[in-house]
């Protein structure tokens, strides 16, 4: 799949506390363009995690419009929305999600395979990428926090998603695992046309940006 311009028109997203209505991002037009790295950045209750779950179609907008191109994601019935997920979208969170009882090979392999999709070979070339090869049998606990981060990022990528989205995925890592982030995802991005939307406080991963979106509270 090629990735398309993810357009949001007049998004906003509002749910019931204790029967009023509170705003939990307020009302958004934006362009996210394949190719491009893009950050999201914010603070506290800016509705950067509701941003995140709308793009994913978790949630949908209180109003407003999603495109992917020329298809209205907002308008989506569930099946159609899951098939659209399947086929396009890639996720890394703030801590990774491995399976404890699979290999770092074997996780890279997981994402793969609940899509249909054989990704061993990308597996194989990704580890190693990641400095992981001599790795690939160790299992979630046998690593340090980066490598397991590295593990987490190298599922999302064998997929090849076209939209790839990451919540902050650099929060526990230190300084040289951040830059390996920043710099994978902005090369992700670029290498395949892909576009790449990152929630991030962390000035390595912002410095790295091609596009930054900065969210008030609303």
């Amino acid at each position: 799949m090629t990735a398309q311009p993810l357009m949001l028109k007049g998004v906003s997203r509002s749910v019931l506390d204790s029967g009023q209505e509170k705003r939990t991002l307020a009302q958004l037009d934006r362009l996210f363009a394949p190719g491009k790295f893009h950050v999201v950045n914010g603070p506290s209750g800016a509705g950067k995690t509701t941003l995140l779950s709308l793009l994913a179609l978790a949630v949908p907008p209180s109003r407003g419009m999603l495109h992917w191109g020329s298809v209205n994601l907002t308008g989506l019935k569930p099946p159609a929305a899951a098939a659209w997920r399947k086929t396009n979208l890639g996720m890394i969170f703030q801590t990774s999600r491995l399976v404890s009882v699979m290999t770092a090979f074997e996780n890279v392999c997981f994402g793969g395979a609940i899509r249909g999709q054989r990704v061993e070979a990308e597996a194989h070339r990704l580890l190693e990428g990641f400095g992981l090869g001599a790795k690939k049998a160790n299992l979630p606990a046998q690593l340090s926090g980066g490598e397991k981060q590295r593990v987490a990022i190298a599922q999302a990528l064998a997929c090849r998603p076209t939209l790839l989205l990451a919540d902050e995925p650099t929060a526990s890592l230190d300084a040289a695992n951040a830059a390996f982030v920043a710099d994978t995802l902005k090369a992700y991005a670029v290498a395949n046309a892909a576009t790449v939307i990152c929630v991030s406080h962390d000035r390595t991963v912002i410095d790295a940006a091609d596009d930054l979106l900065t969210l008030e509270r609303p």
